[in-house]
């Protein structure tokens, strides 16, 4: 198995481990790190040994950070009423939005399922510059650990309603959504697909 690891759920991180000469427990480690604690590198990830740590670093993806899978923020704007909008740089330059909207007690986070758009709406502004490419499962994973980064709050709820058409990423979208409940504990009435 190969990175990125965000993801990936606890037997495969358990895998992963082994596969690389740990045992399971340091994939249950991971696992922690990745979706409780929202580590963005392998070098934040302080429970694992340092030697392996160094190892890791040492082998392709080589950056600590691509190991994970997460964005990078280029940019954030707070509306009055707090909703927040993240723009996202993905590993190969692209960028990305995702919007978090606090109303009456909960977290929604817009997520976006590609960049650009191939449906060339008329009213929508994402599709006038085409489709670039389907996001993978841990970039729209990664848009849900952002909002609750940005907004020191726990995401309630997700739609799928941000940039692109989810029906044409399906795999990722349904496996970005496995993820969302198994590793990150949201139910499956709270997430929608527009």
């Amino acid at each position: 198995m190969s990175f990125p690891l965000l993801g990936m759920g606890r037997p495969a991180l358990e895998l992963w481990a082994q596969e690389h000469g740990q045992s399971a427990f340091r994939g249950r480690q991971l696992h922690d790190w990745l979706y409780a604690k929202g580590a963005r590198s392998l070098d934040q990830i302080t429970v694992l040994p340092k030697a392996w740590r160094e190892q890791l670093q040492a082998e392709p993806p080589a950056a600590a950070a691509d190991w994970i899978g997460r964005s990078r923020e280029v940019h954030r704007s707070i509306a009055r009423d707090g909703t927040t909008k993240l723009l996202l740089a993905t590993h190969d330059g692209h960028t990305i939005e995702t919007v978090g909207i606090p109303a009456d007690g909960r977290l929604t986070v817009c997520v976006s399922s590609q960049v650009g758009c191939p449906m060339a709406c008329r009213f929508c502004a994402t599709g006038k510059g085409g489709l670039q490419r389907s996001l993978a499962v841990h970039e729209i994973v990664d848009q849900v650990l952002s909002v609750r980064e940005a907004m020191d709050e726990r995401p309630s709820h997700v739609v799928f309603m941000g940039m692109g058409e989810p029906l044409l990423n399906i795999e990722a979208v349904l496996a970005a959504i496995d993820c969302l409940c198994t590793d990150l504990g949201m139910a499956q009435r709270q997430i929608t697909v527009s």
